[in-house]
């Protein structure tokens, strides 16, 4: 699997290094256009202690002492004036560790939705398929992140959803609110003992250039019909940007069958020059009754975490990360320690 995963990183990176944003075909009339695109996220993990895979509450870069691919992606996008098509199929530990439930046929689908302008003269757009969660700031593609490793919360809340959306985007890009009816809390799959959908919606406002503030909410089971247990999750993230200073922040509250849980986190990055970043993390994830990540024992369960990532930037293209991670319980659950050191490096390709 190692091999062959780094094969198609090689395979990849040969096939669109000679462009720098992808191939974009677009026809003679401008009417619309097609654009092919990739990624590769390689890395090499270590774990205090020797382990050779991370925490079950973790499933991007999960494996230790191996060159591994933790990501590989090859995304078509079609345009039109009114009609929109995404397939973006993928290989690697995301999708081995965070689609595990999944039939076969999903596991490679990282997007696969298509959509239609419903109103000739504004962005509102109804789409149908797989698509990128609207909930949280970090997403599986990690140069779109802060840091090479994601946090708690991301790890524990969906990375993609499937349903279908209505989302209306205002004309100076100022407001952004979608609502969703979905196949679950990140479900492909049909499963027949969840007949019921969920809900969810969102809202965006960039208050100014270099602000922005924005609420996600679901509603729906990850249980049998039969039990009635719903969540209701609740989801809020501000990005803010004062020349090399870059400052995003969260905060999750999930409620259900009277449990809570939640967590925080604050993320700074500093960009040195074209080439060089640092960014930090400090984060907790409170889960006293294990109703999400499921990781606790007997107490209350509290897990805080510091991420320190440099980041090289060679060009456009190519990425390369030191994520070092400590991480600190109230409980003996993090490898049989109330302590945990993570360290990861990483390149990632992008075409």
């Amino acid at each position: 699997m190692m091999i062959r995963n780094i094969l198609g990183f090689i395979i990849l990176f040969t096939a669109f290094n000679s462009y720098s944003q992808g191939i974009t075909i677009a026809s003679k009339n401008k009417k619309s256009s097609f654009k092919l695109s990739g990624y590769g996220d390689l890395y090499l993990g270590k774990h205090w202690g020797g382990y050779n895979k991370k925490e079950s509450f973790f499933y991007n870069h999960k494996v230790n002492n191996a060159l591994r691919t933790n990501l590989l992606l090859l995304k078509g996008e079609f345009s039109a004036r009114r009609f929109r098509a995404t397939l973006a199929l993928m290989t690697g530990d995301y999708s081995q560790y965070n689609l595990a439930a999944e039939p076969k046929w999903a596991k490679p689908l990282n997007e696969a939705f298509v959509g239609f302008k419903l109103s000739k003269t504004k962005n509102l757009w109804w789409d149908a398929g797989v698509y990128s969660s609207y909930i949280g700031i970090e997403s599986s593609i990690s140069s779109d992140c802060p840091t090479l490793t994601r946090s708690m919360v991301a790890e524990n809340s969906p990375y993609y959803l499937s349903g279908t959306r209505i989302v209306f985007v205002s004309d100076n890009k100022k407001h952004e609110a979608g609502l969703h009816v979905l196949n679950g809390w990140q479900r492909i799959g049909w499963d027949p003992s969840i007949v019921k959908p969920s809900l969810g919606a969102h809202y965006k406002y960039n208050i100014k250039e270099n602000l922005s503030l924005m609420y996600g909410a679901f509603y729906g089971s990850i249980y049998p019909d039969s039990l009635s247990i719903n969540r209701f999750y609740q989801h809020v993230n501000v990005a803010w940007k004062n020349g090399k200073w870059e400052t995003w922040g969260t905060l999750d509250l999930g409620l259900e069958s009277g449990k809570i849980w939640g967590a925080a986190q604050v993320m700074n990055r500093y960009t040195f020059n074209s080439h060089w970043s640092l960014a930090q993390r400090v984060e907790v994830f409170y889960d006293p009754d294990n109703r999400c990540a499921r990781i606790g024992e007997l107490d209350k369960t509290m897990i805080g975490g510091f991420t320190l990532c440099p980041t090289y930037q060679l060009n456009d293209q190519i990425t390369i990360r030191l994520d070092t991670k400590f991480l600190k319980s109230t409980e003996n659950i993090l490898k049989g320690e109330n302590w945990d050191l993570q360290l990861n490096a990483g390149i990632a390709v992008r075409f």
